[in-house]
This record gives C-alpha cells, sequence and structure tokens, in this order.
C-alpha cells in the first residue's frame, strides 16, 4: 500500500505531515461570522477517498480496530500499533496461527493468502520467516490430496517462491478437480437406453398376485382331500344334499 500512496503523492495524509486545516474561517463580509473552510472540504474530501482505497485492502479480521477512525492518519496509526507491535506477545500469538493453519474446505488460493498475511505480520514486526520455514507451514496445513505433490517439492534442490508454490497448488488443485469430476460422470455414460433388455430376476408383480391366487385360494384350500365322488361339474363346491351320499349312490346332475 505504501507505494501506491507514495506513487500517488498522498501520504502527507498518511504520516499526517499535512495536518486537517480548520473547520470554518472568519468572514467579515458575510453576515454570519464564520463559513465553512474551502480548504478544509479539499482536504476532507481526498481524505476519505484515500481512506476509502485503504480500507478496502484491509481483511474483515482487523476493520473492527479502525471504526473510530475518521481520517487516514488514524487509521495508519492505529492499525501500526496494533499489527506491526513488536512485543512478544504479539509475535507469540502470529507463530501460534502458523502453527494451527489448516486448509480445511478452503480453496488453495483463500489459504495462500491467509499464510502469505501472517507471513508479512511478522515482517512487520520485525520478526521476518524464512522462506524455507514459510513453506513448511504451508506444506503442514495443505489436505491429504496434495501429499504426493508435496513430497516431490519437498525433494527439490532449489527454494521455492511464493509465486511458484502458489502456481504448483493450482495446478494440482485444478487437475484433482477434473480427475473425480470425470469419474462422476462416467457411470451417466452407460444408460439403461443402450443396454439390452435382460428379464428381472424376480418375479413381476402381476405373476406374484396370480401365483399367490391359486395356491391360496379358499376354495382350492377347502377342496383339498375331498373325493373325486362328490365332485360336480360347473362347480367347484360341495352341495349341502351330496354330503354324506357315498360313492355307489351318487349320480351325476344332468347337464
Amino acid at each position: 500500500m505504501k507505494p501506491y500512496l507514495f506513487g500517488q503523492g498522498v501520504f502527507h495524509f498518511v504520516d499526517g505531515s499535512v495536518p486537517c486545516p480548520p473547520s470554518h474561517i472568519f468572514d467579515s463580509s458575510a453576515s454570519s461570522s464564520s463559513i465553512i473552510s474551502p480548504s478544509f472540504l479539499r482536504w476532507k474530501q481526498q481524505d476519505l477517498l484515500i481512506l476509502s482505497a485503504l480500507l478496502s485492502s484491509l481483511f474483515v479480521d482487523v476493520l473492527h480496530l479502525v471504526v473510530n477512525c475518521s481520517t487516514l492518519h488514524c487509521v495508519w496509526r492505529t492499525l501500526e500499533k496494533a499489527l506491526a507491535s513488536p512485543s512478544n506477545s504479539h509475535i507469540m500469538q502470529l507463530h501460534g496461527s502458523f502453527q494451527d493453519l489448516r486448509q480445511g474446505d478452503s480453496s488453495v488460493s483463500l489459504y495462500m493468502q491467509q499464510a502469505k498475511s501472517l507471513f508479512d505480520e511478522l515482517a512487520a514486526a520485525g520478526h521476518p520467516m524464512s522462506l524455507e520455514d514459510f513453506n513448511l507451514y504451508v506444506f503442514r496445513g495443505l489436505r491429504g490430496e496434495f501429499k504426493d505433490l508435496v513430497t516431490s517439492l519437498i525433494t527439490k534442490a532449489e527454494l521455492l517462491s511464493y509465486a511458484d508454490l502458489h502456481s504448483h497448488l493450482l495446478t494440482h488443485e485444478f487437475l484433482h478437480k477434473n480427475y473425480f469430476h470425470s469419474i462422476a460422470a462416467a457411470p451417466s455414460l452407460l444408460s439403461s437406453s443402450s443396454l439390452p433388455q435382460q428379464p428381472p430376476l424376480l418375479p413381476t408383480p402381476q405373476f406374484s398376485a396370480h401365483h399367490a391366487m391359486s395356491h391360496h385360494s379358499p376354495n382350492f384350500s377347502r377342496n383339498r382331500g375331498r373325493s373325486r365322488g362328490n365332485w360336480r361339474p360347473h362347480s367347484n363346491r360341495f352341495t349341502p344334499q351330496n354330503r354324506g351320499q357315498s360313492a355307489a349312490d351318487w349320480q351325476p346332475n344332468h347337464w
């Protein structure tokens, strides 16, 4: 952010070398005793414009530190005291955040952004971390799918820069997503319409119902074991008058 502010020639708003002019000036020609100063309006407009650019570059985690600041100089000084403090507690907190850093469900870009933010805070506090330690912390927090890539990167003789490491991780993430998407889409290529129709392995409902009725009909179970002599054509029931007759006395009904 500093190079941008210096390049635009507005860093004097940050360091406070050009303080805010008085908001009102005395005007003898006007009916009122004082009016709003035009220089104050110009200064305030420029200060708020730069302040909005600075706030847009801050992480959400630190915005609460500058809620009560109304000028760019106040925001800058507050951030310096809070983030660039060389106290031992702040340094230990940053190192602890590095040790707890895990990718989880985050993308590679978001994970690397979080790691780079901690790296920059340590440097601003006067305790910069070596690039080798930074890479080891990043490797340690990656998901299991990056295990093979981490093994190959650690064996490299040259030390990877932040840009190179970020590029390797993004490439692996892209290839890994495409591989699993292709696996998920493979079963859909074999649709049921393209396969030959096979007979069902289990009986159909119609067959099961017919089979159950033919074997479990009340008349079927009632007539099992009866004498054939008592059978009448066109009827599968025994009439009361035929019960008790012997086979010799029985005569079939006329058609």
